[in-house]
């Protein structure tokens, strides 16, 4: 039985992350052509627009920490064969929901009364298209909050198969209705709509898979004080957590709104989506490994999370590299090409954005042993300190330099961010980071030097233009980047498995 559990968690984890990525390079293959489209159809100020409605309810849809609570407690019952417990837990996280939810409402009533006073850098025109976008936002928010913990518990279960696939669907599906919605000439309103009813079918489809694919039944009456004790107790720390993350990326668009205007909003969108593309193939396997540490923790073998993580952080290294060093070499131009020359200086402020999160997830085991060790709290001290420092830089830096000194205050926030984290792995957690960094990061940094050293002088000499050349510039970076990682950065071990898995 526990030869065919590690197999069935081992097809999980491989499947799981094999649509993860799949769905990643479908998402942004579709986003290098609808984007773009959308922006022109769109126009420039519905487009800030259209960001802003998801940036801003988006910073009050805060779950309160539950769903990360969710995952962590349903994993360790699982871990613990407790069912009992688990469905208890469910009943009790659900309950609490519908109690936010109640002021959440309220608060989201205040505000939009209180929109044309927040909006000052907005038109009279462009607060009236914005008004029914904040209203159609606020009540998709204000419904799908219970439902936060749905991810939770298939992860928790190991499910990522079924989880990833139907994440997919959703992205895929809004896409297409979006595109009917701006083709039929209704606006950004209905664009925004279109958002709305692929999330709800999400909800739908995932309330089936946690009916049909784990044995968690709510149990809505037998409700335990010492669960709900535990569950406070997680959920204030990862409470704050969540509302500093959202002070990062959400408040951008509304500090930008406040000391600039709604075109730099709109430059500040591009690259903003792709950071979110970026932080997408980032987090591909995030969260695939939380019930695997909470077994490691409950068995007594911690001495395997360090190993786990340098593998999966070299494996990260690998991935996002490609990516980081490629836009840094052409960057400019896949902007320029993309969203028009209007926005190639977006470009920059993408590179900014990327930066930090190459360092924090290739992290992100020792990220899932804080939540698996009940250590958020300074994971939370870290977010403060995070947000604090991004919000009073963004409005000096946004209302001298735009969506550029927005991009900035992002990226020196984030560094303390990572800076704050590795002294908590190395004195709460035990994990020898300097051994992490040496393992890792040392070992990468020639193999990027070098290509993007070579990158600069061979790419003058591709004289194609357009998207044409762009894949060819693409390409070549490609082989040379490859060819140095292999030769200067991988092991012997990792060249093995790398060429059993070319040859099988």
């Amino acid at each position: 039985m526990m030869i065919v559990g590690m197999n069935e968690e081992r097809r999980q984890l491989k499947y799981g992350a094999i649509i993860s990525y799949l769905a990643i390079f479908i998402n942004t293959a579709t986003a290098l052509v609808y984007l773009p489209w959308m922006a022109r159809k769109l126009g420039k100020s519905d487009y800030g627009l259209y960001t802003l409605a998801f940036s801003f309810v988006n910073f009050f849809l805060v779950d309160f920490g539950l769903s990360a609570a969710v995952t962590r407690f349903v994993a360790k019952y699982r871990a613990e064969h407790d069912e009992d417990s688990a469905n208890r837990l469910i009943g009790t996280v659900t309950k609490m929901y519908f109690a936010i939810d109640v002021l959440l409402l309220f608060v989201m009533i205040i505000v939009y009364f209180l929109i044309d006073k927040i909006y000052r850098g907005l038109t009279p025109a462009e607060i009236a298209t914005f008004k029914p976008m904040f209203l159609i936002m606020a009540g998709y928010s204000l419904f799908s909050l219970p439902f936060l913990s749905l991810p939770g518990i298939l992860t928790a279960y190991e499910k990522f198969i079924s989880l990833k696939l139907c994440d997919l669907a959703q992205k895929l599906l809004t896409v297409v209705l979006i595109i009917l919605a701006i083709r039929s000439g209704h606006g950004v309103t209905w664009a925004l709509a279109a958002n709305v009813v692929g999330g709800l079918l999400a909800i739908a489809i995932k309330l089936y898979l946690v009916r049909t694919e784990t044995p968690i039944r709510i149990n809505w009456e037998g409700q335990s004080m010492a669960i709900f004790r535990s569950v406070l107790a997680f959920s204030v720390w990862t409470t704050v957590i969540s509302i500093a993350e959202r002070a990062i990326f959400n408040l951008a668009p509304t500090i930008l709104g406040i000391t600039a205007n709604s075109n730099e909003i709109a430059l500040f969108a591009p690259a903003n989506s792709l950071e979110g593309y970026f932080y997408m193939f980032a987090a591909a396997v995030n969260g695939l490994f939380l019930a695997r540490i909470s077994r490691y923790i409950a068995n007594d073998e911690e001495d395997r999370i360090s190993d786990l993580m340098i593998k999966v952080g070299r494996y990260q290294l690998v991935v996002m590299g490609l990516i980081f060093i490629g836009f840094l070499c052409i960057g400019d131009e896949f902007m320029s090409l993309w969203m028009g020359d209007d926005y190639r200086s977006a470009a920059f402020c993408a590179i900014l954005m990327f930066l930090p999160d190459l360092l924090l997830f290739t992290q992100q085991i020792a990220n899932d042993t804080v939540i698996a060790k009940n250590e958020v709290k300074h994971m939370a001290y870290s977010n403060i300190g995070m947000a604090v420092i991004c919000v009073a830089l963004s409005f000096p830096l946004s209302r001298r330099y735009g969506a550029l000194g927005s991009s900035i205050a992002i990226t020196i926030s984030y560094f303390f961010n990572f800076i704050y984290m590795n002294i908590v792995y190395y004195r709460r957690l035990h994990i020898d980071v300097f051994d992490f960094f040496r393992k890792c990061y040392l070992s990468f940094i020639l193999p990027y030097a070098i290509t993007i050293i070579a990158a600069k002088l061979v790419l003058p000499l591709i004289s194609r233009s357009g998207w044409t050349g762009l894949l060819l510039k693409t390409a070549v970076i490609t082989v040379i980047y490859f060819i140095l990682i292999w030769l200067l950065a991988l092991s012997e071990e990792e060249k093995k498995i790398v060429t059993s898995k070319i040859l099988r």
